[in-house]
């Protein structure tokens, strides 16, 4: 059975990917899971993994050329199987060799009898060869279930080790590069957005962070990341026009609350996803967003994992930004950009004093959102982070 190796669809906007290195040739056995081709998409170089077994029998797009998504990159033939692999054993050879003529007049030789397990019957005595080796299932087992689909292909990340500092003169940007200049242009002369800034006190939400630490409740370590997911699983449901997209005209509202986090590599951006926040617990997203940091530390995410997006957060709160405005994705309507929590002055009861504040800005999409739309979610989001206890709940 033939095997079709195909152009992954590594992220919502990737139209096409080109092959910068097969490693394996015509002629090649491959084993599942192993890296067959090294693929440039428009997120990064990644490293492509067969889903099944097999012996590579073609290779349609040749090292350099691309293909669009669902393309045939290569074809494999069915591996065989360990039993037809193996060199026939001495008993199979014996069978398939023609038996002597019994002498004339003399009784007919009797096959030697085999040494069998307690409790295994013997053959049916019907003059009949058994035509299977000893212990061997029997033919009558149970019919095959139904296959199951294949899982999407998992790919791995492999980060440009460029150097920051270029010199003076023209340089080729990478696919990457490229893909990300045409998506911000296209989301920027398409999109109408419009930009929604608060400042949120997050003193007690600090405080309950310290005390998560402190307890030692959940193995995970809280991180203002994990409570602002927390918070906007929350939040989000109550304004579904944040949680939506712009698709033909139309706005399409999504049920599930799927959260993309944008994170920075050498030569752009990765946003994987964690899907469906809204039944996700406070120590359920520590656990899920730790295992997306250990697939990017090693490189290694499946397409699922960077699909699928409803809403995306921006932060930069590990840098030293005091806020910023972030470029939406299409087709989701909405981006939250996050700066860094640092101490600032506020009035409080009329009274000067000093709190832990952060400041957020909202892009939105004009045609799925209005201001005042926009405005109520970052207000609510505000209330839900200045009054934390309803994220461990």
């Amino acid at each position: 059975m033939a095997i079709s190796i195909t152009m992954p669809k590594l992220s919502d906007t990737m139209e096409e990917g080109t092959i910068l290195r097969w490693y394996k040739r015509v002629g090649d056995p491959v084993k599942k899971g192993e890296v067959i081709a090294e693929v440039e998409t428009d997120k990064a170089d990644m490293e492509l993994e067969a889903e099944q077994s097999g012996v590579v029998v073609e290779i349609k797009v040749p090292e350099g050329e691309s293909a669009p998504v669902g393309a045939v990159l290569a074809i494999l033939s069915e591996a065989p199987t360990a039993a037809s692999a193996q060199p026939p054993t001495g008993e199979q050879v014996a069978r398939r060799e023609p038996k002597p003529s019994p002498p004339a007049g003399g009784p007919a030789p009797q096959p030697a009898k085999e040494a069998r397990p307690a409790g295994q019957p013997t053959p049916a005595a019907s003059g009949r060869e058994q035509a299977t080796p000893a212990h061997a299932p029997s033919l009558t087992a149970a019919p095959a279930k139904e296959e199951a689909p294949a899982p999407p292909p998992t790919l791995r990340w492999k980060p440009r080790l460029t150097s920051t500092a270029l010199p003076a003169g023209r340089h080729e940007e990478s696919r990457l590069r490229q893909t990300v200049a045409k998506q911000m242009t296209q989301s920027k002369r398409e999109i109408p957005h419009f930009y929604v800034a608060s400042e949120i006190d997050m003193t007690e939400a600090a405080r309950l962070r310290e005390q998560l630490l402190e307890a030692r409740l959940f193995p995970e370590r809280i991180t203002f990341t994990h409570l602002l997911i927390r918070a906007l699983a929350l939040v989000l449901p109550r304004h579904p026009r944040v949680n939506a997209s712009w698709v033909d005209g139309a706005v399409q509202i999504h049920s599930d609350i799927n959260i993309a986090i944008a994170v920075a590599v050498e030569d752009g951006l990765v946003a994987p996803v964690l899907h469906r926040c809204q039944e996700l617990s406070l120590r359920e997203i520590a656990q899920a967003t730790q295992g997306l940091v250990e697939k990017a530390q090693a490189g290694k995410f499946t397409g699922s994992e960077l699909t699928g997006a409803t809403f995306t957060i921006s932060n930069m709160g590990m840098l030293d930004i005091d806020s910023f405005s972030a470029v939406i994705t299409p087709p989701q309507a909405a981006i939250l950009a996050v700066g860094s929590i640092r101490e600032r002055p506020v009035v409080r009861d009329g009274s000067l004093a000093v709190a832990k504040t952060m400041r957020v800005t909202l892009s939105a999409d004009h045609r799925v959102l209005n201001g005042v739309e926009a405005g109520r979610f970052l207000e609510d989001l505000k209330h839900t982070l200045e009054k934390p206890l309803v994220l461990v709940l």
